[in-house]
């Protein structure tokens, strides 16, 4: 309302609200406010710090003169001595206004002045109050971009601007008097902690400092004693997660209403118990929202000064200012969140105000030609993989494309394709692409939850895939003949049966291969655990049996002897998917020649081709009941052994046995009636006792019927598994009520009932009242049973609870009778206790047997359900063909048929490749020799007989003749698989981005017109000839540790930091530097930062983007390794300005890695066309000679914008398994922006297609 009135009697014409609505706010709304002090301030070039070690550049001097004026005073050039030079700011003359105020006066009444805010929709003749808000504001934000020396600033301030001895005492709101200080506290992240000591002890080194680590953490000092050690210091340092934890000290307590004095007074954070003349928050941003613990103390916290220290105030927004605003006390807005709201929505010129007099920054790019930073170089190296990485890369490549609905050019496989319905799983795999281009184990961990455990080497991760493509082999097999078996079905029941029969009986053929080999590979497995335990064990060891490679390899126990080794149990699995196609393939023949054989107009009946065909059905019905044996087997063995256990039990009489609960007829006047109960609560549970040997007898008769299939007479009737639902059924109910019925047992001996059988057993009933459930009736009659023979527990109690009442009526007769009543009383008494103990014990020992017991009658029902499951599966699989068979259905299953056989002759090349690749091993990157052309090749065509050809040769061949040169082994198109071998060579990445490539010296590092530098080719081949002499861990790790060890002679004594934007490949790449002995240390690692700094033999820092390194000074390190390219620059920009900043002494040099025809091509293309935009030099058209050289301060103007427009929250994906964060619109170019010439090549050349084309 408030509002509206304003607008109509006193409208604002600068107000956004009135005039366009909400204007677009971005982060460099504040950069472009922010205070930049005047280059002509010959004054502030005066400062001088004695005490300070260091030397001041003009900009810093003038930020500091800027700081003394916030805090109240300036430095006066006049006076020689430091401390008279700084005097008090001269008090403002005339103040007629105040921030979001404008003056009008009254034409039409009094003609009075009086002053209107739009902002705080306040009318007032008096701005003495407004006036003063403002004026109180002794601080602010102190924002220098990265590197500048915000440190070294604030310590200037502190040794020039001291607190003067003469000011009066200070109090709080409360009355409550405070230790008055002169010292500077200074809050900042735990990871930068020590960097301000050793900062301040460098450049300060006659300041007091002192380490506070929270109340909590200091033992011997009183509390008095704490409070005046830190009022003596200078300086006194704490973290923000120290400041958070003594929230529960600093805040006091509300009051409550007491029935007595509190004794204690709680202790107190003596923070809040001082006047600090300075608080000075470093890294600000951390407190944006202004809610969290730590912002709540430094808001309450005395202070006379306060500052917000922060290269990156805003994070993601404007509104991240409200934090800083609130610590700085800054009223109204820090009382009020809408004015503050209103302020950053619609009066952008007020916002600039506002902190174009609390804020200050300088960037590098505008102090440039004062600082003597020494240059930085940039490198962008471009490597290959290695052919194990390759082809690992360009499967996931092809499964991306199929995933995304494209083809692996990116054109849309659908007419209605959009990429808002691809974006998710875009981002996706564009993720996983990005990792698999560092390290395949990265995306492998992830995928297959193997979170720990020794890291893959190259070798290791090929032979994963092997493993992975001879099981894809075995899928698609499996596939390939089920398709052709439904083919066969098709046909069964018309006059093209014996067609049917010769697919069935090529497939029964190919299928005796797949178990041949399936049982070869599974007596493998064994022999090798056989060894294995050979060479673990002293005693010998039992050898693997000839036909340990069957099913049935199962211990008399039942349990599998290999059950928790999943080699075996794979070796298992594969070898029951063969069976059950053999079987299918053997049914379907003998029922190929039943159909023939009933034909009378194929078959004459009694004929001796009768006859035949009679004797070959019974043949192949008896191999398919003994391939179903096989398969039944394990499931067979496992059941008949837990069965057999308690036939042995029922015939031995082994089972648990529940003691009689016998009670004497003695009792006492007072014990009386408590043995009454006693004796109707043994009464019941002998009732009980007998009910259960009942249900136990019904349940072991149960489970000891034979199971089906199991007499060689048997015939499978197909209902097998529907015949035996209903033992089961019963089973289930006996079983439900034994563990209803021992729950009640053990409830009458110990009072203790079981909630989870009482919810089960409601619930059962429920059902079985509604005719839902296992056997309804049979359940609900059970139950009544159970229920006449079960205690009650309100009438009978239990066996202890009468204890319990046993031995107060002993209490309470008297002690010193001697004979006579009460002594035999007692004897009763206590007679009755011991024996109900005895029977507690016996009792409850059998009540826990029985549980046993259950729990084995559990596991034998379920084997055999589990036994009829696979059985009635076996006969499913074999039920009569029910679906569409007309003409047309019958192509479309001959057209899946080929899918399936050209996907499986593409496995199989795939497959030849990989184990080529193992067989050559190191040499798998060198070029071939082609027998065609006598010429050597690197981009080549593999047949699956194992011969390599380069691609143009083999062209021209297949056109003519269908067969391998070599051999003349017959080739389908889908048996040929692409090959690339790409040497191991270092290579400058060109910046297309840019359009240049000109020629370098070879010699020299010469800068193009690209944001990154041409390297001497002559030192990456330096790089690249360092033999290894271990393992290999891929491209990027190998790489690294070879530009390690060359920096080791180029650059002895160096340091370098290693950035990438995923933590799992530290942990990698940490692994490979332990191998290789090269030391280093992680921001994640205690003590890692100053373990970096201090100890000469940490060569390497490593860091990610998810690490908050902000504020982190690395000035000892002079290499920065990006281990990846980013599309966020400011991510890069962060990681390179550890080094890049003041109190760098020597050249630096960044070194990108990118992956030849990869997805980083594409992104590092897309970051510099950026970055050239930002700099004004977008190229596109132009020539190589036209385009001019990139200057290094229009670069740092490019790098500030950059930094200044990104929202920092945001640049990582929130999933923490991610890393950074990519728009919608930058998917596609980011994956297919630079598709390999690789796969763009073996497209255009036709030979070579995609596996879903084929």
């Amino acid at each position: 309302m408030s509002q509206r009135i304003l607008d109509i009697f006193l409208p604002d014409g600068t107000s956004s609200a009135t005039n366009s609505g909400r204007e677009s706010w971005s982060p460099l709304d504040f950069y472009e406010a922010a205070h930049v002090p005047d280059a002509d301030d010959k004054t502030a070039l005066s400062i001088e710090v004695p005490e300070l070690t260091a030397s001041l550049y003009p900009y810093q001097k003038k930020t500091v003169q800027w700081l003394l004026k916030r805090e109240g005073v300036r430095w006066n050039e006049s006076n020689t001595d430091s401390v008279s030079s700084i005097e008090d700011l001269p008090a403002p003359q005339d103040i007629d206004g105040a921030h979001s105020f404008h003056k009008i006066r009254d034409e039409l009444g009094t003609g009075r002045l009086f002053y209107v805010s739009h902002l705080y929709h306040v009318v007032t003749t008096d701005l003495a109050p407004f006036q003063h808000a403002e004026q109180s504001v002794k601080g602010g934000i102190l924002a220098e971009e990265m590197g500048l020396g915000k440190t070294l600033e604030i310590i200037g301030l502190i040794a020039l601007h001291r607190r003067p001895p003469t000011e009066n005492a200070v109090h709080t709101r409360e009355g409550a008097e405070l230790l008055t200080t002169g010292a500077t506290l200074i809050v900042t992240p735990d990871s930068l902690r020590q960097q301000w000591i050793e900062e301040l002890g460098r450049h300060a080194p006659h300041l007091k400092v002192k380490y506070y680590p929270g109340r909590k953490n200091i033992k011997l000092e009183t509390e008095e004693e704490l409070r005046e050690d830190l009022a003596y210091q200078d300086v006194v340092i704490t973290t923000y997660p120290t400041l958070s934890a003594e929230l529960h000290f600093a805040m006091k307590p509300p009051e409550r209403s007491r029935r007595q004095e509190r004794k204690y007074e709680r202790a107190g954070s003596p923070l809040t118990k001082i006047s600090w003349w300075r608080i000075c928050l470093d890294e600000a941003q951390m407190i944006e929202s202004g809610v969290t613990g730590a912002a709540a103390v430094a808001r309450v916290l005395p202070r006379v000064n306060a500052w917000g220290v922060t290269g990156t105030p805003v994070k993601n927004d404007v509104k991240d200012l409200y934090g800083l605003l609130n610590f700085l006390r800054y009223e109204p807005y820090a009382s009020s969140t809408q004015i503050w709201r209103a302020l950053t929505e619609s009066h952008k010129p007020l916002f600039r105000s506002l902190f174009g007099s609390i804020a200050l920054r300088h960037t590098k790019q505008l102090v440039r030609h004062e600082i003597a930073v020494p240059p930085q170089k940039r490198f962008a190296i471009t490597l290959p993989f290695t052919a194990v990485e390759e082809q690992y890369y360009s499967e996931m490549f092809k499964n991306m494309a199929r995933r995304c609905g494209v083809d692996i050019l990116g054109a849309p496989l659908q007419p209605d394709w959009t990429l808002q319905g691809y974006e998710n799983e875009m981002r996706t795999w564009l993720n996983r692409l990005r990792q698999s281009a560092l390290h395949p184990e990265i995306v492998q961990r992830r995928g297959n939850g193997r979170k720990v455990g020794p890291m893959r080497t190259v070798e290791e991760v090929l032979d994963a895939m092997i493993e992975q493509s001879d099981n894809d082999i075995r899928t698609e097999h499996r596939a390939y003949l089920q398709a052709r078996l439904t083919h066969g079905q098709m046909l069964e029941n018309s006059p093209k049966v014996k067609k049917a029969l010769q697919i069935w009986e090529s497939v029964k053929q190919d299928a005796a291969v797949l178990v041949a080999e399936c049982r070869q590979e599974l007596k493998v497995v064994l022999d090798e655990l056989a060894t294995m335990r050979r060479s673990t064990t002293s005693g010998p060891v039992q050898e693997t049996r000839d036909d340990a490679s069957s099913l049935d390899d199962i211990d008399e126990d039942g349990v599998d002897d290999g059950a928790n080794n999943a080699r075996v149990g794979e070796a298992r699995a594969k070898l029951r998917h063969a069976l059950d196609v053999l079987h299918k393939a053997t049914f379907f023949c003998a029922n190929a020649f039943f159909q023939i054989k009933s034909n009378t107009d194929m078959t004459e009946p009694d004929s001796d081709e009768f006859k035949k065909l009679q004797q070959l059905e019974d043949a192949e019905y008896g191999k398919a009941q003994e391939i179903r044996r096989e398969i039944l087997s394990e499931s067979h063995d496992r059941a008949m052994s837990l069965i057999n256990k308690l036939g042995r039990q029922a015939q031995g009489q082994l089972f648990v046995e529940i003691p009689e609960l016998t009670f004497t007829e003695m009792k006492g006047l007072e014990s009386g009636p408590t043995l009454e109960v006693l004796e109707e609560l043994y009464g019941i549970l002998n009732e009980q006792a007998n009910l259960i040997d009942e249900w136990r007898e019904a349940v072991i008769g149960l489970l000891c019927q034979a199971l089906i299939d199991e007499e060689a007479e048997a015939e499978v009737t197909g209902e097998e598994f529907t015949d035996s639902t209903k033992i089961q059924e019963e089973l289930i109910v006996y079983v439900q009520v034994l563990r209803a019925a021992i729950a009640d047992r053990q409830e009458a001996i110990s009072g203790l009932g079981s909630a989870l059988i009482k919810h089960e057993t409601r619930v059962s009933l429920a059902a079985a009242e509604d005719g839902d459930g296992p056997a309804p009736e049979k359940l609900l009659a059970l139950f009544r049973l159970r229920d006449g023979v079960k205690p009650s527990p309100d009438k009978h109690g239990s066996l202890r609870r009468a204890i319990a009442d046993l031995r107060a009526i002993a209490s309470r007769l008297p002690k010193d009778g001697n004979g006579g009543r009460v002594s035999t009383e007692c004897e009763i008494v206590y007679r009755q206790i011991r024996a109900t103990q005895a029977h507690i014990t016996s009792q409850t020992k059998a009540a826990t047997a029985l549980e046993r017991e259950v729990d084995r009658f559990t596991s034998a029902m379920n084997a055999r359900v589990e036994y009829y499951r696979q059985l009635q599966a076996v006969s499913d699989s074999v039920a009569p063909y029910e679906g569409p068979n007309d003409n047309q259905a019958v192509a479309a299953c001959v057209a899946s048929e080929e899918r399936y056989h050209n996907k499986l002759d593409s496995v199989k090349a795939k497959h030849r490749y990989l184990l080529n690749l193992k067989k050559e091993g190191g040499q798998s990157n060198e070029p071939r020799w082609c027998i065609i052309c006598q010429t050597y090749f690197t981009t080549g065509i593999l047949t699956v007989c194992g011969h390599e050809f380069c691609r143009d040769c083999l062209k021209q061949w297949y056109r003519a003749h269908h067969n391998c040169p070599m051999c003349k082994r017959k080739l389908r198109l889908t048996e040929l698989h692409d090959i690339t071998l790409k040497p191991r060579e270092l290579k400058m990445h060109e910046d297309t981005a840019t359009g240049t490539s000109p020629e370098v010296n070879k010699n020299q590092a010469v800068k193009t017109s690209g944001i990154y530098s041409h390297f001497s080719s002559e030192k990456l081949a330096q790089i690249n000839d360092i033999e290894l002499a271990s393992l290999s861990f891929g491209t990027k790790v190998d790489t690294l540790i070879r530009h390690i060890f060359w920096l080791r002679e180029s650059d002895p004594g160096a340091k370098s930091i290693i950035f990438t934007q995923y933590k799992s490949f530290l942990e990698i790449l940490g692994a490979a530097f332990d191998r290789y002995k090269i030391g280093f240390s992680t921001i994640d690692r205690p003590n890692g930062i100053t373990r970096f700094k201090e100890d000469a033999g940490i060569e390497c820092f490593m860091f990610h983007g998810r690490a908050n390194s902000s504020g982190l000074n690395l000035v000892n390190a002079s290499h920065v390794f990006l281990c990846e390219p980013l599309l966020n620059t400011a991510l890069e920009l962060q990681a390179i300005a550890r080094v890049d900043r003041i109190g760098q002494k020597n050249e630096t040099t960044v070194w990108l890695y990118l992956i030849e025809g990869s997805v980083e091509e594409s992104i590092y293309n897309l970051s510099v066309k950026r970055r050239m935009e930002h700099m004004g030099q977008n190229s596109k058209g132009k020539s190589k000679e036209s385009t001019p050289e990139v200057q290094e301060p229009t670069l740092e103007a490019a790098n500030t914008l950059e930094l200044e427009q990104a929202s920092l929250n945001r640049l990582m994906s929130r999933d923490k398994n991610a890393g950074e964060a990519v728009a919608a619109e930058d998917l596609w170019e980011c994956l297919f922006g630079q598709v390999s010439r690789r796969i763009t090549a073996s497209v255009a050349d036709g030979i070579i297609q995609d596996e879903d084309e084929r």
